[in-house]
């Protein structure tokens, strides 16, 4: 089996494959490592033109099998292509996580991007539709059990959030993609004979202090912006960011002082897990986070 998973074609037809999951309920699994086989064949290609045709040739084909949906296809394909491939790439060249990681958020960014302008030059309202979308959701949900979860404002200015928002999902789902790809991928290259770098232990991770005064600044500004202005929306994408990366800031700060103290790792990992089920414990990781960027608390839990 690892002899097969040295060549290129192997992954070649694991993309057809995971492609046919579409068709089944396998797809809420599948859907999450749909970019390792292109990974690995942009890093296990003798050249780069024939890990192009080893990624062209099931594409086209899936393309073929999908009948009049082939645009749909043809996009989905497109999102996980190129972010893949760019990762293998970066793997190929011997990069660390971190640029390998980035070259994926960059990569899928792009695509959904390009997505999004040839949409709305096509004459499709985006955010249009996504309030549609939500509308008809929340339609439903009022006929089938006979009472509407909120008032009709309450409704309409959470869509309006939830449309202006989305640049922050398409970062969010870049990089989730990104990283889970790489945890699959660098152990399944590892396996096959190639080299591919970790992350730094979580213990020491460590973010730059500038972040600190952004943050501030996005806090102030955010008092005295319209809420209606473009500006608006962007420091209304930006603050999530900050605040989910001071988040795993302070996750990083748990590691450590676990490791400094002798602790079972088990209590960060708990706190991951609180972290996702209960936001409150999200906002104070974030302040443990901040705290831990700006000041040098980590000399202290040391001792």
């Amino acid at each position: 089996m690892q002899e097969w998973a040295r060549h290129p074609i192997f992954w070649s037809i694991m993309i057809i494959l995971l492609g046919l999951t579409v068709l089944t309920p396998l797809q809420l699994i599948t859907v999450h490592i749909a970019m390792v086989p292109i990974v690995m064949i942009a890093a296990l290609a003798p050249k780069l033109p024939m890990a192009a045709v080893y990624i062209a040739a099931p594409a086209m084909l899936l393309m073929l099998l999908s009948g009049p949906a082939w645009p749909i296809t043809a996009i989905v394909m497109a999102v996980m292509f190129v972010p893949g491939a760019a990762m293998g790439y970066m793997y190929r060249r011997g990069a660390n996580a971190v640029a390998s990681i980035t070259a994926g958020v960059v990569g899928m960014i792009a695509v959904l991007l390009a997505i999004l302008v040839s949409l709305t030059l096509a004459g499709i309202n985006i955010q249009a539709e996504i309030r549609n979308m939500i509308m008809e959701q929340f339609q439903l949900f009022t006929q089938i059990t006979g009472n509407p979860l909120f008032s009709e404002e309450a409704l309409d200015a959470a869509i309006s959030v939830a449309v202006r928002l989305l640049p922050l999902y398409i970062m969010v789902i870049a990089f989730y993609y990104a990283v889970i790809t790489h945890v699959i991928a660098r152990r399944l290259l590892n396996k096959l004979g190639v080299p591919a770098k970790a992350m730094p232990p979580v213990r020491e991770w460590r973010l730059p202090k500038s972040l600190v005064w952004y943050y501030l600044a996005v806090l102030i500004l955010e008092l005295f912006t319209p809420v209606e202005s473009g500006f608006y929306t962007l420091l209304l994408n930006v603050y999530p960011i900050l605040l989910i990366t001071f988040m795993v800031q302070g996750l990083a700060f748990y590691f450590a002082w676990a490791y400094y103290k002798g602790r079972s790792r088990a209590l960060p990992i708990a706190a991951i897990v609180l972290c996702l089920l209960f936001p409150p414990a999200m906002q104070i990781t974030s302040l443990v986070g901040l705290i831990d960027t700006a000041f040098p608390i980590r000399k202290f839990a040391n001792r």
